[in-house]
């Protein structure tokens, strides 16, 4: 069995998106055995650590290659999550501005949302810890919680996690960043695109 660090839970339409650390560095996204995501109900919490049993996800598109299908889970530890804790785990942590996230690969819609698209590049993976090195400010937009990154045009990122969120994450902040699944919408001619998300803060 391998061990897992639980570093992140968001919602993903009516289930749960839970993403974790290996003893071996990999981030990795849980599924169950049958490539399903674990129900909003699961009782996995940030902070847990897991003995695992599982298998790579086959035919995985990127960047979201972090996807495992879990068939036994056994939770053995509980722990804080801090830099440090992360960094022992593996886990790379980037500071500074936006322009720094998922290898400088993001592009930035006229509203402020940062995405990437193939034509632009890819980045290795789909999930990341930042450090902020301004404040993010809550600015929600129609019923959805936003968090501003002050820049020229502002930089605005949705909050998917299971926080409850607040007025200001302080800059110097551990925060977890994500990309979306690949999406376009269907009334538009836009290509196909994995949008950022903020996971969550520790």
């Amino acid at each position: 069995m391998t061990k897992v660090l639980i570093v992140s839970k968001t919602h993903m339409k009516s289930a749960a998106c839970v993403g974790g650390i290996l003893e071996d560095g990999r981030s990795v996204r849980i599924l169950k055995a049958n490539a399903t995501s674990l129900p909003t109900d699961t009782k996995v919490s940030v902070g847990d650590i897991y003995e695992i049993v599982f298998d790579a996800r086959p035919n995985a598109i990127p960047p979201h290659v972090e996807d495992i299908l879990v068939s036994k889970a056994k939770l053995v530890e509980q722990v804080g999550i801090t830099v440090e804790v992360i960094e022992n785990w593996g886990g790379r942590v980037c500071n500074g501005g936006t322009d720094i996230l998922f290898q400088g690969n993001l592009s930035w819609t006229d509203s402020g949302s940062g995405f990437i698209s193939r034509a632009n590049g890819l980045p290795e993976n789909s999930v990341g810890f930042w450090i902020p090195d301004k404040n993010l400010t809550r600015n929600d937009f129609h019923s959805k919680v936003k968090f501003r990154y002050p820049h020229q045009n502002w930089r605005s990122l949705p909050f998917v996690g299971f926080q409850d969120p607040i007025d200001t994450i302080p800059a110097r902040t551990l925060v977890r960043v994500s990309l979306a699944r690949w999406w376009s919408p269907k009334d538009e001619n836009i290509e196909d695109r994995c949008y950022l998300q903020l996971s969550g803060w520790y």
